[in-house]
């Protein structure tokens, strides 16, 4: 594990912030695409103190086949950069070791994303904190928890560590949540031809401890059957009774403790930056954050299948 300091360092910056940044790289040489940028960035005006992860290889999730392996690198800066300036800094060095944005999650000489910036939680266009997949991907995960294993995710409150070690005892399945009236049976449709993952049918909302019984025991019967075969998507989720029968939480946390918690909770929205999405989280897991979660916008068709899809690999 490397680690720089730059010569502001000894200047009295003050009201330095910590940041963890995700580097990875499969075209030319990957390596030295990646020590390229840390030094590019631990020569950034604003940064005082870099921290570098171990290199590990990946194999590419969600985009084009047939792409090389992944180099994957993350690191630890102090920063006196705000994250709107610091994005702006990194797509800048990005630009100038020649990546080239043609197709989502392509391959690439170089990519560079901002995974959290102090405990700032926010959510736009621009700018997602923290990133919105760095709890899925074992790619980003091992890295970061070469620094701070013991960190804490700004939203779930888990440590680095537990969500790394969460990637590999959790079911081999999610659970759907719908924060929207919208349908999303063309990408269940177009998931449906990927032999590694199946789409579980909805099942209504629990009204009563029997009917919750009936919900458990559906997901019971789709996790025996298929689970350690392929990725099991399901159009339902037990935990959705309780936006309406919160009175039930006793009752499903006692159905849960007899399965493997599900790997994520997918929330399907038609407003992926609501401000008011956490009230929702809150309410769904309202004693003790069971799973990460990633809300996913039900009007992209072409970029919600390609999300769903990359969850059967991510983990890996």
């Amino acid at each position: 594990m490397r680690e720089y300091s730059s010569n502001t360092a000894a200047s009295g910056m003050t009201d330095s912030k910590k940041s963890l940044l995700s580097l990875g790289s499969n075209m030319g040489n990957p390596k030295k695409n990646i020590r390229l940028a840390v030094q590019k960035i631990a020569g950034l005006d604003g940064v005082q103190a870099l921290r570098e992860s171990r290199y590990r290889k990946s194999m590419p999730v969600g985009g084009p086949s047939a792409q090389a392996e992944f180099v994957n690198a993350a690191i630890e800066v102090s920063t006196t950069l705000d994250p709107q300036e610091l994005l702006s800094a990194i797509v800048k060095i990005e630009q100038e070791l020649g990546r080239e944005r043609k197709q989502r999650w392509d391959e690439r000489i170089i990519d560079i994303d901002i995974l959290t910036w102090d405990k700032n939680i926010q959510s736009s266009p621009s700018l997602t904190l923290p990133h919105p997949r760095m709890s899925l991907r074992r790619f980003v995960l091992e890295p970061v928890c070469d620094l701070v294993p013991l960190g804490r995710h700004p939203e779930t409150g888990w440590t680095y560590a537990r969500h790394l070690e969460h990637l590999t005892y959790a079911g081999n399945y999610a659970v759907t949540l719908h924060n929207t009236n919208q349908s999303a049976a063309e990408a269940y449709l177009r998931l449906s031809q990927n032999d590694n993952v199946l789409v579980a049918q909805s099942l209504p909302l629990a009204r009563s401890v029997t009917e919750l019984g009936r919900v458990f025991g559906r997901l019971k019967h789709w996790i025996s059957q298929y689970e350690q075969d392929v990725f099991l998507l399901c159009d339902f989720a037990p935990r959705e009774c309780l936006i309406q029968h919160p009175e039930l939480a006793a009752e499903v946390a006692t159905q849960e403790s007899s399965l493997p918690l599900p790997r994520l909770l997918v929330f399907l929205t038609d407003n992926i930056h609501n401000e008011y999405r956490h009230q929702f989280i809150t309410r769904i897991m309202p004693d003790e954050i069971i799973a990460p979660w990633l809300f996913l916008d039900i009007n992209e068709t072409d970029r919600l299948h390609q999300e769903l899809e990359a969850l059967a690999s991510c983990h890996l």
